[in-house]
């Protein structure tokens, strides 16, 4: 059950990150790590708060992987 509510959240979050203008397979998290990184506005401190610490870092190291595989492909 744990297991199933882990990838129900991570598909939720890449659904709302790309409702409200994100990249395809790019979590919440990942996309306001960015944010930060492009000195934008961004929630990490409050993300990373809640999930704890770097949380949103991992994501968009994750997701940067991610995104070399499948342009390798």
């Amino acid at each position: 059950m744990h297991v199933y509510c882990y990838k129900l959240a991570i598909a939720t979050s890449i659904f709302f990150n790309v409702l409200i203008g994100g990249r395809n397979n790019q979590t919440f998290s990942a996309r306001n790590y960015q944010r930060k990184l492009d000195s934008e506005k961004n929630l990490c401190h409050g993300i990373d708060y809640i999930l704890g610490d770097d949380h949103c870092l991992e994501c968009w190291q994750r997701w940067c992987i991610i995104k070399q595989v499948l342009r390798d492909e």
